[in-house]
């Protein structure tokens, strides 16, 4: 590598722009061949980014693309991305901000997903496929660098999670289901991204179950946590199935609103062992669970306070009795990747 180059590099660790990894450094040329047919619209706002009150401009968040990696075909789905978080919903300054060890985690879906070749396949949450890694390290840059959120300053996360580098995938094209943004009210033809305030993922093994319900129950039993934040705040709740544990349940007739509701009643956690916990003991009046007064110790507590939040996904290897929990906080956001992109 050219010194002018590595010079470049240093230059953006001085300037506090990485995430402790090097970054392409942003220059002009770089900026103009990401910007393509957006560059008409580099100064466009497209959000305000809490906590810092940062302006993201169609540039700027081109230039954070640049230092993730991304090639100019992911900054659409990072610009709809940028857009999804700034969303009131989303409840971004929490979720930036929070001593909890949460992040944004974005699921791409639609032919735009096919088409930048990510990966819903095997280690589809882990490391090795560009679109994957540079689009959701891109969204944490622009989270770091132009909404403020940097570690030891706005971010007071106390513990972390490596999705602060980067979280992003896509479902398998295995799936026995209808992608995320069909559930969401969008066409099958539609791309579109979700972002989700995230835990980090956490592996459920079950080998050869054969009900679904017996399945179900399974997962639904490791999930049950008595000290995350599902259980006190009860927002939605995600499961990566693989395909294996996801064509188990399907080949027996279930859909995904079946699979919902099972991981619902089953996901639960008792009341007593709740009110043990020291959330309740320091913060009641602020927390005020609705179940809390009057609930008996044995009273079973969901995870998420309906069905419908109950988020179903299917991504992984085509071998394997592996899912994944994805616990978090406050809701996600869908929208819809638009078609200039394409």
């Amino acid at each position: 590598m050219a010194p002018e180059v590595l010079d470049d590099i240093e230059a953006c660790f001085a300037a506090g722009w990485t995430d402790g990894r090097p970054v392409v450094p942003p220059t002009r040329e770089r900026v103009e061949r990401m910007l393509g047919p957006w560059a008409a619209r580099r100064d466009e706002l497209v959000a305000v980014l809490a906590p810092g009150q940062g302006r993201a401009t169609v540039e700027k968040i081109a230039a954070n693309a640049v230092m993730a990696g991304c090639l100019p075909e992911h900054l659409p789905v990072v610009l709809e991305a940028v857009r999804a978080i700034a969303e009131p919903a989303f409840c971004l300054e929490d979720v930036v901000t929070t001593v909890h060890s949460v992040s944004p985690l974005l699921v791409v879906t639609g032919p735009l997903a096919e088409k930048l070749e990510m990966n819903g396949g095997g280690n589809a949450l882990g490391h090795g496929n560009r679109a994957n890694a540079t689009i959701g390290r891109a969204l944490m840059l622009v989270i770091q660098n132009i909404g403020m959120a940097r570690p030891g300053g706005l971010d007071a996360t106390t513990i972390g999670h490596p999705g602060k580098f980067g979280f992003c995938f896509t479902e398998s094209a295995e799936s026995p289901w209808q992608p995320l943004h069909v559930d969401r009210g969008l066409a099958a033809e539609d791309s579109a991204v979700t972002a989700y305030g995230a835990d980090g993922p956490f592996c459920i093994c079950d080998f050869g179950r054969p009900t679904p319900e017996e399945l179900i129950e399974s997962l639904a039993d490791s999930l049950a946590m008595p000290g995350s934040y599902n259980a006190f705040f009860r927002d939605e709740l995600w499961i990566v199935m693989s395909p294996e544990h996801a064509d188990g349940v399907a080949r027996h007739g279930w859909s995904k609103d079946d699979v919902r509701q099972a991981f619902w009643e089953r996901a639960r956690v008792p009341a007593g062992r709740l009110k043990r916990r020291s959330l309740y003991g320091f913060a009641d009046a602020v927390i005020a669970p609705d179940w809390y007064e009057g609930a008996e110790d044995g009273d079973l507590i969901p995870l998420c306070r309906r069905p419908e939040q109950v988020v179903v996904l299917c991504a992984g290897g085509p071998y394997g009795g592996y899912s994944a929990g994805i616990l978090g906080m406050v809701g996600s956001v869908t929208r819809k990747i638009e078609e200039q992109a394409l």
